[in-house]
């Protein structure tokens, strides 16, 4: 049931976007009763939450290549295609735009990106242990770094980053922490 939830969710939000997504569209897409989903997750925005954190764990993994440019070249990779694709880019334009309306979606969607931030600081955590980058390196803001312009791209100027332009973001970030290290 809970997978099928999510899918649905994902789904209706490619489809629909976030202000027409209602928890019965989602059951009906589901095959289960509303009320499943509201006794499970209590209200639409607690669900859309659970479906993003599903949809980028699953696709975009925490990597280990043993380097930190291999490591942030692959986590940047796996997040463009995630969004880029037609569930991911209807999540996070559906996200930013309601998100700015919408202090409980805005609240979830601070929650998703302190989660998976904190996750993905591990790939900078490692590369401070192989003195890849110093001690002081903010782990969280170095992701950022390196996320920041591909989310631009999709959000501002509607283009999907290419491998030219992720391995560029990747070696301006992971070359001006070598430099310091």
């Amino acid at each position: 049931m809970r997978a099928a939830a999510l899918a649905a969710t994902i789904e209706e939000l490619a489809e629909s976007g976030h202000a027409a997504l209602t928890l019965e569209a989602v059951a009906r897409r589901a095959g289960v009763h509303k009320t499943t989903l509201y006794r499970r997750w209590g209200t639409r925005d607690a669900l859309v939450l659970e479906a993003m954190l599903e949809l980028v764990g699953e696709r975009v993994p925490v990597p280990d290549t043993g380097s930190l440019r291999g490591d942030l070249l692959a986590l940047v990779s796996s997040a463009a295609a995630t969004a880029s694709s037609p569930a991911g880019e209807a999540m996070v334009r559906a996200v930013a735009a309601a998100g700015a309306h919408d202090e409980a979606l805005a609240a979830h969607n601070r929650r998703f990106w302190t989660e998976r931030l904190a996750m993905d600081a591990e790939i900078v955590r490692r590369a401070v242990a192989r003195g890849e980058a110093p001690a002081d390196t903010d782990a969280v803001a170095v992701v950022e770094a390196v996320l920041g312009p591909v989310y631009f791209r999709l959000l501002v100027t509607g283009e999907t980053p290419d491998r030219e332009f992720i391995e560029g973001v990747v070696a301006r970030v992971a070359d001006g922490l070598a430099v310091r290290a």
